[in-house]
């Protein structure tokens, strides 16, 4: 449950930057479990994309594609749109998270942010790969 004793100055900071509207935020005891629940979820999925994605470009396209005959750089593409679900689903699991007021919020952010960094590296390297092509 989200109360003022447990929603400070950086908690209204984060919510601004994640674009939380303040008034949609769950108040009610029988909605935090619920909340608490999607939010569990929605960084169980992003968690899923980034395993998802690393699979895929470490160890299943580099070597399945050359075998079929296919370019390594057309798994560009692909790798950019998982880089860029990944990143939303990452996104959302933190507005989620802020939205509820999620405990372990601000440990998840730290985990986020590490992820996001990874995944913002490989997006721009993607990208200059495609340029060079």
């Amino acid at each position: 449950m989200v109360t003022n004793a447990n929603f400070s100055r950086a908690d209204g900071f984060m919510s601004r930057l994640l674009l939380i509207d303040q008034r949609g935020r769950i108040s009610a005891p029988s909605d935090e479990a619920a909340g608490t629940r999607r939010a569990e979820n929605a960084l169980t999925i992003s968690l899923l994309f980034s395993g998802l994605r690393c699979i895929l470009q470490y160890a299943l396209l580099p070597f399945l594609l050359p075998i079929i005959g296919v370019a390594a750089d057309a798994t560009v593409p692909i790798l950019l749109l998982i880089n860029l679900i990944a990143m939303a689903s990452i996104f959302l699991s933190l507005r989620r998270f802020w939205t509820i007021g999620y405990k372990h919020r601000w440990s998840y952010l730290v985990v986020a942010l590490a992820a996001l960094t990874l995944l913002i590296t490989f997006t721009v390297y993607d990208i200059a790969k495609l340029q060079m092509a």
